[in-house]
Order: structure tokens, then C-alpha cells, then sequence
């Protein structure tokens, strides 16, 4: 992985630049969609869709409706605005509270999809629930890394006031950073990405985890058929049975 230290956070240009570049996103769903003609339909079981920061789900509308044409039952995770962790607002314990709920009125573990900052979310609770969780996948989040390493980062603090002190900062991290032995997890990358480093959108690869790199925007993505097409792959495996995108799927990706 790479040092913290060397990697270099995005700039205000390209945040703007990504903004541009998520049209694209959106005009290939057009252009390439016969890509997802060839993806894997799904079996029925519930994935949660997590916002990215400062977004709901209307933001998410557009996944969730496309998973649920693939066959599955995707929701949302119905808390509002995504702010992150707040003085005002234990966010992490309300998320825990859906995701049993949803474990519970379904019968079945459930998979959880995060788009940014929502993936951080959706990976820590793997981690505290792992017999909850059949799979996450993230969508450009930063899971690898510190999120200073985000053009969003100072507007973070400067809008709640977040006095957090480097020692503490380093603890998340590394506890962000760690793998979770118990539930396969999928990172979905770009280095087009004008958000988030692209360097800490990756995790340590292990026997149930993979990073995969497709061409998209930070912000397009949830709407990139190459992202969809990656979704839909891993969202079929039969549960305790998964196993890593081969190559020739991630060439396509790329091509």
C-alpha cells in the first residue's frame, strides 16, 4: 500500500473537473449499457445502499432502481442527509439499528454497498456485525487511508467544528485500514477520481477482499455501467462462496 505521506489530496480544480466528467458518466450508461446485458442477475437478497457525504438517498435512486432490475431487493438506509459522525448525532449505532432491521424482516444476511464516505460506514459496520453481512462493496470511498486525503476534508471541519487531534485521527485510520477476516469486501476505485485520493480508495488485498479499477468520476459513478457491471458480478456469488473478479473481467473494465 502506499505511505500516507506521499499521497496527494485532490485540489478545488479537480473537484470541479469530476463534476464535468460525472456527464460522462451519465451519457455512458447510454452508450455502453449492452455491458450489463452480459452481468449476472440477482437472487432475491436485500442490499443497502449508502449515500455519499452531504447526499441522501435520492442520490442513490438511480443504483437502487437498477439493482432491483437485476433481481434484488436494494434499499436505502432512510437516515437522512449523510454528515458523517457528529457530536449531535450517533450515526454509527442509528446505521447498526437498519441494518437489523432489515436482518431481521428479510430472513437473510445482506449485503451493504457504499458510495464514499457511506462505504466507510458500511465497512465498520461489517466490522462490528459481521454475522449480518453477506458482502460490502464500496464505491470510491476511503477506506485505505486518512480523509485528509479528500478535497472535502476542510469543509468537514469547518462546517461541524471537529477539533480532532492527530493521535486520535491515526487510531481511526488504522482501524479503517485493517481487514475484516469474516466478510468479502470489494473497493471500487478510479484514478479519475477528483474527490477522494485514489490511492486510499484501495485496502490491503487478502483471500476475501479486492480492489477494482474502473474508469469513472467520483461523483458519476454510481451511475458508470463498468461500475454496475462490477456490482451486479459480485452481488451474485452464492453467499460464503465468493470469490475475486478474474482478469479478463477487469481488462474489460479498462478497455
Amino acid at each position: 500500500m502506499y505511505k500516507q505521506n506521499t499521497i496527494k489530496s485532490p485540489t478545488k480544480l479537480d473537484t470541479a473537473l469530476d463534476a464535468i466528467r460525472a456527464v460522462k458518466d451519465i451519457a455512458s450508461f447510454v452508450s455502453e449499457r449492452s455491458l450489463l446485458k452480459s452481468a449476472p442477475t440477482g437472487d432475491g437478497h436485500t442490499v443497502m445502499v449508502l449515500p455519499g457525504f452531504l447526499t441522501s438517498d435520492p442520490a442513490t435512486s438511480f443504483i437502487r432502481n437498477r439493482l432491483r432490475k437485476l433481481g434484488y431487493n436494494a434499499q436505502p438506509w432512510r437516515l437522512g442527509l449523510n454528515l458523517g459522525p457528529t457530536p449531535s448525532r450517533d450515526l454509527e449505532t442509528l446505521l447498526l439499528e437498519r441494518i437489523k432491521e432489515l436482518y431481521v424482516t428479510s430472513g437473510h444476511r445482506i449485503s451493504l454497498l457504499g458510495w464514499s464516505l457511506g462505504g466507510v460506514f458500511a465497512r465498520e459496520a461489517a466490522r462490528s456485525h459481521p454475522e449480518m453481512i453477506r458482502q460490502v462493496i464500496t464505491l470510491a470511498s476511503p477506506v485505505g487511508g486518512s480523509l485528509e486525503h479528500t478535497s472535502l476534508w476542510d469543509l468537514y471541519i469547518k462546517t461541524f467544528g471537529r477539533d480532532i487531534c492527530q493521535e486520535e485521527l491515526e487510531e481511526k485510520v488504522e482501524q479503517i485500514r485493517q481487514p475484516i477476516p469474516e466478510v468479502p469486501f470489494t473497493s471500487i476505485y478510479t484514478k479519475e477520481d477528483g474527490i477522494v485520493a485514489w490511492q486510499i480508495a484501495q485496502v490491503e488485498e487478502t483471500e476475501l477482499s479486492q480492489n477494482v479499477k474502473i474508469k469513472a468520476s467520483h461523483v458519476g459513478i454510481i451511475f458508470n455501467p463498468r461500475a454496475l457491471y462490477v456490482i451486479a458480478d459480485r452481488l451474485a456469488q452464492p453467499d460464503g462462496e465468493w470469490k475475486r473478479l478474474d482478469e479478463s473481467s477487469q481488462r474489460l473494465l479498462l478497455s
